[in-house]
């Protein structure tokens, strides 16, 4: 009698249930490239090309190619957040990031090098950074929608990673608009909108994404 009970108790639980479609990460990196896409091309098509981007000096295109991957190893680590499982590995991010560093690192040295260039970048109006922060809503966006569905275990953690996908990701369509070639500029005001963007997800974030 007691049995029975249970096995009743189960399946009046399990009535209203029905078949959930698995997540597959491919529908994510899809997501998440529509929306790189679309902020790409509304942004690039708002603000103008640079007219060079087929012959990129050897460092911009070395500095597009690092924000770049940065951005893509953010991307992989924030999917894997959102999939169920134990023990994943979401370590890439970092070290894409610790490579990254290289960039200020260099610039700060040119700086040091050449004080003309410095005051130089630091005299930018600063649109460089705007455009950054708003071409990256589309990547974070994506990722946030693909995380909120999810449930990460960690949204502190999820925060940052997505934070710093959508500023990496905004940068690279910054290269692709700006025509200064100036290495401390490249630091200071593309780099800033990573900066800034990964700050904005550790804060306003993480409360959005708890269970």
């Amino acid at each position: 009698m007691k049995n029975a009970s249970i096995d009743e108790l189960i399946e009046g639980l399990a009535d209203d249930l029905g078949p959930v479609r698995p997540r597959r990460i491919a529908r994510g990196w899809l997501l998440v490239g529509a929306g790189w896409l679309a902020a790409a091309v509304l942004l690039l098509r708002a603000f103008g090309m640079r007219h060079d981007v087929a012959a990129m000096p050897e460092m911009s295109m070395l500095c597009f190619w690092l924000i770049a991957a940065v951005a893509v190893a953010a991307i992989g680590s924030a999917l894997r957040m959102g999939l169920p499982g134990v023990g994943r590995d979401y370590s890439g991010w970092r070290w894409a990031g610790l490579a990254a560093l290289a960039l200020p690192v260099a610039a700060l040295f040119v700086a040091m090098g050449d004080g003309r260039a410095a005051a130089q970048a630091m005299h930018d109006d600063g649109r460089c950074l705007f455009v950054g922060l708003l071409a990256g809503l589309g990547v974070g966006g994506a990722l946030f929608a693909w995380l909120r569905a999810g449930a990460p275990t960690s949204p502190t953690r999820a925060g940052w990673v997505i934070g710093l996908a959508a500023g990496a990701s905004g940068a690279t369509v910054t290269a692709l608009h700006c025509p200064v070639d100036n290495i401390v500029h490249i630091a200071l005001w593309h780099g800033g909108a990573v900066l800034i963007a990964t700050l904005a997800g550790r804060l306003a974030l993480p409360r959005w994404l708890r269970w």
